[in-house]
């Protein structure tokens, strides 16, 4: 079976990336802006590193900055770009030190409430639009509207220690560190709204959520990146009706618990190296994995657990998923994994078995598996059988085994 993220993920992500820690520490608070300077831009026209503290539209591009973009000093600021750039100038902002001050990211909204950044485009910092606070608190509705972050090197976009934050229409792409480019960063946050954006070629993930609850993850579209959603630690987040293609792997979830994934679609995910799974939940519990579509994933369809290091969830519900074209198996328990259901799900013309059960704790209720290069049904003794389940046209002329299939 595939090996994937595992439990020490969050440790690796800062380890690679420690010139960000600060903007990126899990405790996802961000670093003090106290060394910025108070000031007040022109109505219109604003330089590179400014604050600004009330209702700012764009007159020109802002090029070449040589820290940060532009800073927002006040709550309910809205900040229009208006169509306008605001560029980094591609390397490493001289003279700030990380772990005292934000360095190098386009707009900085640090501690404030209300606060909306739209229509325009950022690039080529270390962060795009970083929205936190390094206060005791957290941020209260905070807005990015409209807004194509892409080529910055670690984060396209950081949200972090917020309330209410939404992200919608924009672009978190091409992030362009070897190891770690992320196009949204979500964490110590609840319900934000990350709605109808793309994420392309990030060198990791698309979205990483981490230590956030209630969040609302739909219609957003993923290419081409390592992992399309990465959900570590977290509680009660929706990841509906998003598709990702051609990327390593589609959605993964470790940790947290009542986490549902449902109605999105996955193709062509894995392949030259990449493990190639289409969903995983390799820990926590009390998830609902259903009514998604996964084709040719490289991997497995639906996978719950790892096998290396072997790690299980707890109370997992598959319902009505379909997979077809895997290159491994359609559906996989693996034995760490308790207490499983999968009901009414459909595997069809995967290149090993269709369901591979290795948790005798594992309830399996009128599923479907069709066509498939080995078994339909590879269930352990003691696998709980629902009864309904049906098996036809797979290699093996046994078609279950530990199970009765029709």
């Amino acid at each position: 079976m595939a090996t994937t993220r595992h439990l020490c993920e969050r440790d690796d992500w800062l380890a690679r990336n420690a010139a960000v820690s600060l903007a990126m520490i899990l405790a996802l608070a961000v670093s003090a802006v106290g060394a910025l300077s108070e000031g007040r831009a022109l109505a219109s026209h604003v330089s590179c590193g400014e604050v600004i503290t009330t209702d700012t539209t764009l007159d020109s591009d802002l090029i070449n900055c040589p820290n940060n973009g532009i800073i927002v000093g006040a709550n309910g600021v809205t900040l229009n770009l208006n169509g306008h750039l605001v560029d980094g100038d591609g390397t490493n902002a001289a003279g700030c030190d990380p772990n005292a001050a934000v360095c190098d990211t386009g707009v900085v909204d640090d501690g404030h409430d209300g606060v909306t950044v739209m229509h325009g485009r950022v690039r080529q910092f270390g962060v795009g639009v970083l929205v936190g606070t390094s206060s005791a608190g957290k941020v209260k509705h905070n807005r990015v509207l409209g807004i194509s972050s892409i080529r910055n090197r670690f984060l396209g976009f950081g949200i972090f220690s917020s309330i209410g934050s939404l992200v919608r229409n924009s672009s978190g792409s091409r992030a362009t560190a070897r190891h770690g480019g992320v196009g949204i960063a979500l964490g110590d946050s609840r319900e934000a709204r990350i709605l109808h954006n793309t994420f392309r070629r990030n060198s990791d993930h698309g979205i990483f959520v981490a230590d956030a609850s209630g969040s609302l993850i739909k219609r957003n579209l993923f290419s081409r990146t390592a992992t399309g959603i990465f959900l570590l630690d977290s509680d009660r987040d929706r990841v509906l009706r998003n598709r990702v293609i051609r990327s390593g792997e589609a959605i993964l979830l470790d940790g947290g618990g009542h986490d549902v994934i449902a109605r999105n679609r996955v193709a062509r995910v894995g392949g030259r190296g990449k493990g190639g799974d289409g969903i995983g939940a390799e820990g926590g519990r009390s998830h609902l994995i259903a009514d998604n579509l996964v084709v040719d994933a490289h991997g497995n369809g639906i996978r719950i657990g790892l096998v290396q290091p072997p790690a299980g969830a707890l109370n997992t519900v598959v319902r009505g998923n379909r997979v077809k074209g895997s290159g491994k198996d359609g559906f996989v328990v693996e034995p760490k994994s308790k207490h499983s259901l999968l009901a009414r799900n459909v595997a069809r013309n995967n290149g090993d078995d269709g369901f591979d059960i290795e948790s005798r704790t594992t309830s399996l209720t009128r599923n479907r598996a069709i066509g498939n290069l080995d078994l339909g049904f590879e269930a352990v003794s003691g696998v709980i059988d629902g009864g309904g389940n049906i098996a036809r046209l797979n290699g093996d002329p046994r078609q279950c085994t530990h199970i009765l299939c029709s």
